[in-house]
């Protein structure tokens, strides 16, 4: 078991054990959240917002048609990037 102390401005250090069984490294992201008075850290993959651009008039047409497919169910899902390939091989030798 491991104590930690909570030191100045609440700031607690995770023992260099715990850190390496779970991989944390300086900047990782932890949620913090309580269960029946207990604290509770998960390490969590945190990925950066795709910044924000400008579209031409074109390519919100292609966008708002791609919408479109998703909700009217005229897109397919795959487990895998093989299931993929075979069903883009199948549609073109149906060509």
């Amino acid at each position: 078991m491991a104590i930690v102390r909570v030191r100045d401005k609440a700031q607690i250090t995770l023992p260099a054990k715990l850190r390496k069984e779970l991989d944390i490294k300086e900047g990782d992201y932890l949620e913090a959240r309580v269960e029946e008075r207990t604290i509770v850290l998960v390490p969590q993959d945190v990925t950066d917002r795709f910044p924000v651009i400008d579209l031409s008039e074109e390519e919100e047409r292609w966008v708002e048609e791609g919408l479109e497919d998703v909700k009217q169910g005229r897109v397919k899902a795959f487990d895998n990037v093989e299931d993929l390939i075979r069903d883009l091989r199948d549609e073109t030798a149906e060509d």
